[in-house]
């Protein structure tokens, strides 16, 4: 295949992408391995660090904050294209990434987490993923290009997780801050979680974890 003609191909990929293609995607459009290696060789075309597989046109622009994640979430996908993976999602960000994602709190996302719906073994050290076969789709939304939990999913699971009181209520602040939190939600979030955080009540949690609590 003519260089411009394989890079044509990539182009139409990576549009929706991030300026990112998958090598099965390029596969599936007809670019070859061949293709790939003299796209790179030439600067079409480099691989994305860290992350087997991906590339990046030469150009796009680039996203260092989220990029890492977008390309875990690409390699995940293997062949299969953003349309349909968004229809169907076979990977969803989760816990610390999802918040990352989002810009709330402060907690430091070391892995890439996310939802999968049948057990897979990554390769990569850095991606952790757990099963959950049916994600309701109230609790993700698409932000930034990704299927990403829902704010009131996010401190849900961060508590299940034993975070920091004040690292999610951190969280819970930017959320309301970005008006994609309120008081109900909180309070549905967080239930259940009340004695585990030395908490009483649902109630009294919901005071202190979104400082209505140092207002009185």
């Amino acid at each position: 295949m003519s260089r411009g003609s394989a890079a044509a191909r990539i182009s139409a990929s990576a549009g929706d992408q991030w300026g990112m293609v998958t090598a099965g995607q390029a596969r599936r459009r007809g670019v070859s391995r061949v293709d790939l290696a003299r796209l790179v060789a030439d600067g079409t075309l480099a691989v994305v660090q860290g992350a087997a597989r991906v590339y990046r046109l030469t150009g796009a622009p680039e996203n260092p904050d989220l990029d890492p994640v977008r390309a875990a979430w690409l390699q995940l996908g293997g062949s299969k294209s953003w349309e349909e993976r968004i229809a169907d999602p076979d990977a969803i960000v989760s816990h610390r990434s999802a918040a990352h994602v989002r810009g709330w709190g402060d907690l430091t996302a070391r892995v890439h987490e996310f939802y999968v719906p049948v057990r897979r073994r990554p390769r990569r050290t850095d991606i952790k993923l757990r099963v959950r076969p049916h994600l309701d789709p109230e609790r993700w939304d698409i932000w930034s290009g990704l299927p990403v939990c829902t704010a009131e999913t996010i401190v849900d699971d961060l508590l299940s997780e034993h975070e920091d009181e004040s690292a999610v209520a951190q969280i819970v602040h930017d959320a309301i801050r970005d008006g994609l939190l309120d008081q109900d939600a909180v309070a549905h979030a967080i239930s259940g979680h009340e004695r585990a955080y030395g908490h009483t009540t649902t109630e009294q949690f919901v005071a202190i974890i979104t400082g209505e609590e140092t207002h009185k």
